[in-house]
């Protein structure tokens, strides 16, 4: 029961910082480009004033227009989830593959470019395939960077990652594998 209870309270926090997260970011930019920015809790404010919002669908918008927001939030939402972010061993560590997590980030990526298809409009054919470009360019990198880290770690699974790179000794032994400049 508290491992369950560990892993819903991570599910929450990740779920509740995630705004404050990205307005520390446009903090953080505009800062370093000497200009005032936003407050920290825009993306709080952004939020209240968009879901306050009523929907707007084209008519020619099918179902899988008004279902794709809903499942790109749900799969976003289990991918960071299962990223060990305040702590490992919690009860869906063993989900936690790089594999499992590459294949819900893709997934959302493949049904918003779906759903800006969908509509059937030359302004949603532009916006998904910019979207697919970007991520052609964007996602190979990722998956080097991330399948090195698990190369060094011995696995893919994140919790065994997250440990190997926590221990003193480990993670020592690979940043002093290079020769210092």
């Amino acid at each position: 029961m508290l491992a369950f209870a560990l892993q819903g309270t991570q599910m929450l926090l990740v779920l509740v910082l995630a705004p404050l997260l990205t307005g520390l970011v446009r903090k953080a930019k505009a800062r370093l480009q000497r200009r005032r920015g936003p407050p920290l809790l825009q993306p709080y404010r952004d939020l209240r004033r968009l879901l306050a919002k009523e929907v707007v669908l084209a008519e020619t918008a099918s179902w899988l227009f008004r279902v794709s927001p809903y499942l790109i939030f749900s799969l976003t939402w289990v991918a960071a989830s299962l990223v060990p972010t305040f702590g490992t061993g919690f009860l869906f560590s063993w989900s936690g593959d790089l594999i499992a997590i590459i294949a819900l980030l893709g997934s959302a990526r493949f049904l918003q470019a779906l759903a800006g298809l969908d509509v059937g409009t030359s302004f949603g054919g532009i916006g998904a395939s910019r979207d697919m470009m970007i991520a052609s360019l964007a996602e190979p990198a990722m998956l080097m960077i991330v399948f090195t880290v698990a190369l060094i770690a011995g696995s893919t699974q994140l919790s065994s990652v997250a440990d190997y790179m926590l221990s003193l000794d480990q993670g020592i032994r690979v940043w002093s594998s290079s020769p210092p400049c």
